[in-house]
């Protein structure tokens, strides 16, 4: 048997749209959906359109980074080429545009693969090499997305939660288990649609920053979303169900836009019960919704009477 390089999506649990203006984020590695670069033919199953699809999606992506200088001193882009030739594509469960991190997946297996830079490619990765690292992925996942923060396929790469305090400043982090909290849970709940990024996040900028100015409601999102991170990583307390509900609310109330209209009665619900707090998970206009529940075998009993599934992310038991 080949040993499999897998990599897994992401979920950023706090911070989406808020990092823009000057929030903290916080990003953690989902293993219930993950992808790997293999051949097609190489003695394996799979869809052969959507490994064809992809395989032609990789000699865009080769196109791309022969063109961009800075690349080609980190990627060795002519055996990805060459593997190009041979049948390489990236077969991935992940769900694309869902908010779950699909191209930095791919963008993590790329680096792990064709890296030069053998000392970037170790279990360990030392936090000055931190910067370097995310500037590579910046520069690769910007194909997917026009911009990138490259936050995605770092996240991705190094499997392992992470605090984004800024732009430059992130760390690995291990998120304390809340022993206290033994029916807790973290779960998605499945829009039914993909999202669409680029124009949310330019709505999102011109109502909470216009002219470069925060708004009011920009401030309190960004105290808010900075509170439930530091509770969460100190381990979850009373505090963290207080902000998130807040949290809640404040996301039903300013980006009601951004939430599909399937779900807002269900987000209504949770907030008016305290049964669970759902929060957008990644762009929102589609994708997943992230929910949090104090007892999670409730809300799943009262989500499954109405017909919604939900995939668990976390649970304290």
């Amino acid at each position: 048997m080949k040993q499999r390089n897998r990599y897994y999506s992401k979920i950023l649990l706090f911070g989406e749209y808020s990092i823009l203006i000057g929030s903290k984020a916080l990003s953690i590695p989902y293993t219930h959906f993950q992808g790997e670069l293999s051949f097609i033919n190489d003695d394996k199953y799979t869809d052969i359109d959507f490994a064809r699809t992809s395989n032609n999606q990789l000699a865009e992506l080769y196109a791309y980074m022969q063109k961009n200088d800075a690349l080609g001193s980190y990627i060795d882009i002519t055996a990805f080429a060459d593997d190009i030739q041979k049948g390489l594509y990236f077969e991935s469960s992940i769900p694309q545009s869902y908010g779950l991190g699909s191209s930095g997946a791919l963008c993590a297996a790329i680096y792990s693969r064709y890296a030069i830079d053998k000392s970037l490619k170790k279990g360990k990765i030392e936090p000055e090499q931190i910067p370097l690292l995310r500037s590579v992925f910046m520069d690769i996942e910007s194909f997917f997305h026009g911009k990138s923060s490259g936050i995605d396929p770092l996240s991705c790469y190094l499997k392992s939660p992470l605090l984004i305090e800024s732009i430059d400043r992130i760390q690995p982090i291990s998120i304390p288990r809340a022993h206290n909290e033994s029916t807790s849970g973290i779960f998605l709940i499945d829009s039914g649609k993909p999202g669409k990024t680029g124009p949310l996040v330019t709505q999102f900028l011109e109502t909470f920053q216009p002219n470069g100015i925060l708004t009011n409601d920009a401030k309190k999102l960004i105290n808010l979303t900075n509170s439930c991170i530091d509770s969460i990583t100190t381990g979850i307390t009373p505090s963290f169900w207080d902000r998130l509900a807040e949290l809640s609310a404040f996301q039903r109330q300013t980006l009601e836009t951004l939430i599909p209209e399937t779900q807002r009665e269900l987000w209504d619900y949770g907030n008016s019960t305290n049964l669970f707090n759902l929060k957008l998970c990644g762009s929102g206009g589609g994708g997943f919704l992230i929910g949090f529940a104090h007892n999670y075998a409730q809300a799943q009993n009262y989500l499954q009477s109405k017909g919604v599934q939900n995939i668990p992310v976390y649970l304290s038991e």
